[in-house]
């Protein structure tokens, strides 16, 4: 179980090291595996929670460069929260906005000279609150303004730029076991080890993957305590399940 607390990259080398006894260990490649090993296991705990405030200029800005993954997007002033864009085509052709507000014009037929309205949302800024990730920017329906994003980062020592590791026993041998792999696989094709002893630290690293997977997702009494209450929301009654659960999908 995750505790919050963080050992530096040192650590790690010191283990690799001591377990190991790889030689010119190099510091930079550590910190790369790192991100890959903490991507591998895949638990989003390992992460820091961090809110930040982002001035968008011209329907875009540059994102955090420590972003891991976007939790929520909002507008500052009025908290109104932003939804991710999976739009294929822009459903408000038809429309022009004048001080903020949608005007509708109707498209006429090219065949009958008629006229017709296309498709047009419940709410007219229903596009002006969407967002979109791409490359190293985000895309806003928002021209200019301040939003707020709360995102999952990647932790950093502040003081060397270099990454950090969960303080957990079985979290920091599986970051350490999967760099062994990696120098290991390289020491491999190079001829340095044998084939058996690479099989030994694999197999090693594969059993420490998934230890640190499972220790990310123990449950403490306040975790555990707020998924009940989110089970219990969705729950609609002692006879749930005597009704052979015909109502398990509905929502309440």
């Amino acid at each position: 179980m995750l505790n919050g607390k963080t050992v530096t990259i040192e650590h790690i080398i010191e283990q690799l090291y001591r377990d190991y006894s790889f030689d010119n260990i190099n510091k930079s490649e550590v910190a790369e595996w790192i991100w890959n090993a903490m991507g591998l296991i895949g638990t989003p705990y390992p992460f820091e929670d961090k809110p930040k405030e982002i001035t968008i200029i011209e329907y875009k800005a540059e994102l955090p460069i420590d972003l891991y993954s976007i939790l929520a997007v909002r507008e500052k002033t009025t908290g109104i929260p932003f939804r991710e864009m999976t739009d294929l085509f822009q459903k408000f052709g038809l429309g022009s906005y004048e001080n903020g507000t949608e005007v509708e014009t109707p498209d006429v037929d090219p065949l009958t000279g008629e006229n017709y309205d296309t498709y047009i949302g419940p709410d007219t800024s229903s596009e002006y609150y969407t967002y979109k990730v791409q490359g190293n920017y985000i895309f806003t329906g928002m021209e200019n303004g301040t939003i707020e994003m709360a995102y999952k980062a990647i932790p950093i020592d502040v003081v060397t730029g270099m990454p950090v590791v969960a303080e957990d026993v079985a979290y920091i041998r599986g970051i350490v076991s999967f760099i062994a792999e990696r120098l290991a696989f390289r020491m491999m094709l190079k001829d340095m080890i044998t084939e058996r002893k690479y099989d030994i630290i694999r197999s090693d690293y594969l059993f420490n993957v998934g230890a640190a997977k499972n220790s990310c997702h123990q449950l403490n009494p306040s975790r555990m305590e707020t998924l009940i209450n989110r089970w219990k929301s969705t729950y609609i009654g002692p006879e749930h399940f005597d009704t052979g659960l015909r109502y398990l999908g509905s929502r309440e």
